[in-house]
């Protein structure tokens, strides 16, 4: 209870009322004057993004298939070189990959980005012009059924597991 009066009494104190008066006291807010500084001009350049597309999968098409019904066929994949802007060895490793589950048994494939080249990759004895085909547009093989061998430009990256 003596709170509450301690309360009230500083509820009133503050808002200018003395305690036990009748009298009333009202207090008129003064206006606000706000000055704004000098009209100024501000220019700004908006930039427009092109929204991110998915990433695309390289079109392929298998031009050469060699049955073997001892432990899987050979396939030579041609790559649809307009299907991607850049080509990486994740692209590369990917379209191995869909190959082999989507062309069963494989045992080993070729992936070119010629024509000529992959007339020329199961050749014995190539020609030194096709040996320079196959230097620039042989990208990587699959060998033994599992083992991804990075080649032509991509030879640096070496060898992989698929699957791993």
């Amino acid at each position: 209870m003596w709170v509450r009066v301690i309360v009230v009494a500083g509820v009133m104190l503050t808002a200018g009322c003395t305690f036990g008066s009748t009298e009333t006291t009202t207090t008129t807010a003064q206006p606000v004057t706000t000055t704004l500084p000098p009209e100024t001009t501000t220019s700004t350049t908006a930039t427009t993004l092109a929204p991110l597309s998915a990433p695309r999968f390289p079109s392929y098409r298998i031009v050469t298939r060699i049955d073997d019904a001892n432990g899987g066929d050979t396939v030579v994949v041609l790559l649809d070189s307009g299907s991607v802007e850049v080509l990486t060895d994740i692209d590369l490793y990917d379209v191995i990959g869909d190959v082999v589950d989507k062309f069963p048994p494989i045992f080993e494939a070729h992936v070119v980005d010629s024509l000529a080249a992959a007339d020329a990759v199961l050749l014995e004895e190539p020609t030194d012009e096709q040996l320079q085909e196959l230097a620039e547009h042989y990208l990587v093989s699959l060998e033994e059924g599992f083992r991804i061998v990075y080649r032509g430009p991509f030879a640096e990256l070496g060898t992989t597991v698929l699957g791993s």
